[in-house]
């Protein structure tokens, strides 16, 4: 952080500076539901959050995915590799305890979206 502004992980309303065993950003529980395309996680700490799952295929926190984005940014005239748009997840998969892993319906399967992520996008 910068400053000598000290912050407590309950005054981050986007997960930063919150450790990986912070009740904030730990599930308690998690459904992949596939159907609808999202997914619920309950929060150690009482919260529940609903996830579209379009827009984290849109927010992948992957290499390829960011540098894709990242030049969008730079030339939003600059034509992607992938349109995210229909894709959708056929899979995922628990990484470690910190983290969830998707299979997209394109092969796609290097995002890692650690929860502490997960819970900035809120």
């Amino acid at each position: 952080m910068a400053g000598d502004e000290t912050k407590s992980s309950s005054d981050s309303p986007r997960g930063e500076g919150r450790g990986p065993h912070d009740a904030s950003v730990s599930p308690a529980d998690l459904k992949l539901r596939l159907r609808e395309q999202e997914l619920l996680v309950q929060w150690k700490d009482g919260t529940t959050s609903r996830f579209d799952l379009a827009v984290l295929r849109k927010n992948c926190p992957c290499a390829t995915c960011r540098t894709e984005r990242e030049q969008r940014d730079d030339n939003p005239l600059k034509v992607l590799r992938s349109d995210p748009t229909d894709v959708r997840v056929v899979n995922a998969k628990l990484v470690g305890q910190y983290a969830i892993q998707f299979e997209w319906s394109d092969g796609h399967d290097t995002g890692i979206f650690d929860f502490r992520y997960l819970r900035s996008l809120e």
